[in-house]
């Protein structure tokens, strides 16, 4: 059954959809194609991992090598973690995605639709913006490690780890002259199930958080708003006066409990994964800055590691972007109240607005565990934490 055939078939969300169901998570997909899609790619992706974490193993003795193998298995391990948060609550997604078909399905005014629109389109428009740039700035790091090898350059590495043209270091306990092309097309297919892992997954929080601010959204505009609001709502127009209003505030309690449910729901299924990929995060761009900036690489190896840098500065500012947006939407709420035609209401229909600004003097927020809200703020510090411990690294290598 396919609950939420009409608004996720739309331009709004095909590409979420199409990016989920390539990963086997979409949640209205057959188990059998789910089941199938899901492990083909744990096992591509994990057994390249595991070739990885073998390699670490082969070259521990080396500094700089050892150094070279981490940031790669730390997005592996960030990958592990969306995948099976997906996993995990992919019955709780399902509620949620079935929570947004009944949004769209029974806006009152012509005003939600607007708004609702508006959001998804945001929506649309960072999906398209944040692949484009993920899969740009994650493609760079292996391309331009096989360019040698397209332009025929006699150029040989120094570790059996990783011949030319490997992005990775990797550990198959096989001859990788030999067996050359199969591994480099292990890698690069596992590389491209990572961007598309970390796409969908990051672009579908997007678009549930965005629902969630259009849903603070539609409150605001309707406290703000109320006569243009009661004018739209033709189960108003027929009341007497004072009881549009009562209704109307009615009305706008019941939305505004839907999102703060949606709101809390979205942070106690994110809270322990962002804890988790935050950390990784900043030892993987600590880490990738040591290698950019070490006086004996190239030019070349160095725009890798700036590219990898890049993709994950973009990658926690979306996260970080996100949080912010949610506080913003939920606190705005209070003020909208107290800006609307609120004088215009009867005492009794007054009362009810007081349920709402005194819930609205606390925004919701998304967490990084219990350690960390999610705002733009914590995108400065987690930055500036990740440049602690390069220098850190910098000065004990």
């Amino acid at each position: 059954m396919d609950t939420s055939k009409d608004i996720f078939q739309s331009r709004l969300y095909r590409l979420n959809r199409k990016l989920l169901s390539l990963l086997g998570q979409w949640p209205f997909q057959k188990d059998r194609d789910r089941r199938v899609i899901l492990a083909t790619i744990s096992f591509i992706g994990l057994t390249q991992a595991v070739a990885q974490i073998l390699a670490l193993v082969t070259l521990s003795g080396d500094f700089d090598a050892t150094i070279e193998c981490i940031p790669p298995l730390l997005v592996d391990f960030v990958c592990v973690i969306k995948l099976t948060n997906l996993v995990c609550n992919i019955e709780q997604i399902k509620l949620i995605l079935i929570h947004i078909q009944r949004d769209w399905q029974t806006w009152a005014i012509q005003s939600e639709f607007e708004i609702l629109c508006r959001f998804a389109e945001s929506g649309r428009s960072i999906t398209i913006g944040y692949a484009s740039g993920m899969y740009a700035f994650g493609s760079l790091f292996p391309f331009l490690a096989i360019i040698p090898k397209l332009t025929g350059k006699n150029i040989t590495s120094e570790y059996s780890t990783r011949p030319v043209g490997f992005p990775y270091h990797v550990e198959y306990y096989v001859d990788l002259e030999k067996y050359y092309y199969p591994v480099l097309i292990h890698n690069y297919l596992s590389t491209v199930i990572r961007l598309t892992i970390i796409v969908a997954c990051d672009t579908y929080v997007a678009v549930l958080v965005l629902h969630c601010c259009a849903l603070f959204s539609v409150v605001r505009y309707r406290l703000k708003y109320v006569r243009k609001s009661i004018e739209q709502d033709r189960k108003l127009a027929s009341l007497e006066e004072d009881d549009k209003f009562y209704k109307n505030f009615v009305y706008c309690i019941q939305k505004h409990k839907d999102a703060l449910r949606f709101a809390r729901c979205l942070d106690n299924i994110y809270k322990k994964p962002f804890f988790l990929e935050i950390g990784s995060v900043i030892l993987a761009m600590s880490l990738s800055a040591l290698q950019a900036t070490s006086g004996i690489i190239n030019t070349q190896i160095a725009m890798r590691h700036a590219a990898y840098i890049i993709a994950q500065l973009l990658h926690l500012y979306i996260a970080c972007w996100l949080g912010q947006q949610v506080i913003d939407h939920s606190d705005r709420v209070y003020t909208s109240t107290y800006r609307g035609e609120w004088y215009e209401s009867s005492p009794k229909s007054r009362k009810l607005l007081n349920m709402i600004m005194l819930r609205s003097t606390s925004p919701c927020t998304l967490t990084v565990g219990k350690l960390m809200i999610l705002s733009l703020p914590s995108f400065s510090a987690v930055v500036r934490a990740s440049a602690s411990y390069f220098t850190v690294l910098r000065s004990v290598r």
